[in-house]
């Protein structure tokens, strides 16, 4: 059964080291995780490169990646730019709305009782107003000097030019290419084969031209899946490891929103054009399994900063909205009792709080890094690693939430007003 039905089945931890090992391996990058490098730290980026050299006579990159990855690089280099400068903006906004509502009628009289009250809050916003500038300056201006490619050379790209250089492959050669590919596409999303079925609707009306060829948004995971496919027919033998951000159901089999594995359909095509074994991984996955396989050497953070910068991308704007929410109540509490107004529970109550959340956090993450993973299928590996994902980028995000609890006033106030106006846009 497992011969006529092999992709339903997953591979051991062995099988995933021999295949990273092997000479028969060929890499595939997806663009997401080319764009990636322009939103995460100048030495997380470096680091990944590191692992890229490791294996780049081993890579290969279908032409539509690299030509994602071109028509995207700006739009990403600007959003990148954008995302950090609002960090500030947003700051410099609350820290306003926050003076306005301490002048304002529900503070006056109780700061017109104390004659050196007034002053001392003045004091207090202009050094808010200093650790602000200092703050843009040394952490928001520097960041963004790193990626301005708009008026300076893009750096990444050259690296990335470098490490792709003659492992591309070849273009669609004319139209008429592309509109059977568009025709089988269209047949492929109606019985739900992936990939890029899920991305469908959203892309229904996105069209562009390059080299005088004309293609549809719609199909452009198709494009990129149809490529891979003819460089495995010609290249039979060989084991393809993909790596992707993209966590659809059209990449991933999936059960009450856990990965179980690889998508049944691309293993069994994959197959049948000759590939030996075939492991579609995150990044997450991927860098933990270069650790592992490839004397990678990548610390924990580093791994979990690219796969939360992947993360992020892939989330939808109302998810982020959602997790921000969930994530500032806490701090709201703790800035009520700073700033006065309703009474919630006191800064060492909520403190106590977060840190007992991020220690039991902490404790489910030991549990899961202590498994033994030498008996799990791919499938318990895939689901494993997404367990592990899921609770390192909450331990993250608690703690980042604690430590502002404890050392920093002036995020008190950001994240409370942010949750406000929040609040007031729902």
């Amino acid at each position: 059964m497992r011969t006529s039905f092999s992709g339903f089945y997953g591979v051991s931890e062995d099988t995933i080291g021999t295949v990273l090992r092997s000479d028969d391996t060929i890499f595939i990058f997806d663009t997401n995780i080319l764009l990636t490098l322009y939103r995460c730290e100048e030495e997380t980026r470096n680091h990944f490169f590191d692992i890229w050299r490791k294996v780049k006579d081993k890579s290969w990159f279908p032409h539509h990646v690299c030509l994602e990855y071109q028509r995207n690089r700006l739009n990403v280099v600007k959003g990148s730019r954008d995302s950090l400068s609002a960090i500030s903006k947003k700051v410099i906004n609350y820290i306003s709305e926050l003076k306005k509502e301490i002048d304002g009628d529900a503070f006056s009289q109780t700061i017109s009782r104390y004659s050196n009250l007034r002053g001392e809050i003045e004091n207090l916003f202009e050094e808010i107003d200093s650790c602000v500038q200092s703050f843009t300056e040394q952490s928001i201006s520097i960041r963004n000097g790193k990626i301005d490619f708009f008026r300076s050379h893009d750096v990444i790209r050259d690296v990335i030019d470098e490490l792709t250089h003659g492992h591309i492959g070849p273009a669609p050669e004319n139209q008429a290419i592309v509109n059977e590919l568009n025709k089988v596409g269209r047949e492929r999303y109606k019985y739900k084969t992936g990939p890029g079925y899920e991305d469908s609707a959203n892309k229904k009306n996105e069209f562009f031209s390059f080299n005088g060829i004309n293609y549809d948004a719609e199909y452009s995971d198709y494009y990129v899946w149809s490529q891979i496919l003819d460089h495995v027919q010609f290249n039979p033998n060989k084991n393809i490891v993909y790596v992707t951000n993209d966590a659809k159901s059209d990449f991933f089999y999936k059960i009450d929103g856990k990965v179980r594995g690889p998508n049944e359909s691309l293993i069994s095509e994959i197959k049948k054009k000759g590939a030996s074994e075939f492991l579609l991984q995150n990044i997450d996955t991927f860098l933990h399994h270069a650790n592992n396989h490839l004397n990678a050497e990548m610390d924990e953070s580093t791994i979990s900063e690219l796969a939360n910068a992947s993360y992020m991308i892939e989330l939808s704007k109302e998810q982020l909205r959602k997790a921000f929410v969930n994530n500032v109540k806490l701090l709201s509490a703790v800035t009520h009792s700073l700033i006065g107004g309703e009474k919630n529970n006191s800064p060492y109550e909520s403190y106590t709080e977060a840190r007992e959340n991020l220690k039991n956090l902490i404790n489910e993450l030991k549990v899961l890094e202590d498994a033994p993973t030498d008996t799990f299928n791919n499938v318990q590996l895939a689901e494993h690693a997404e367990m592990k994902r899921i609770l390192k980028m909450k331990i993250n995000s608690l703690g980042r939430a604690v430590d502002i609890i404890g050392k920093n006033a002036i995020d008190y106030v950001r994240l409370s007003m942010e949750s406000k106006l929040e609040e007031k846009r729902d």
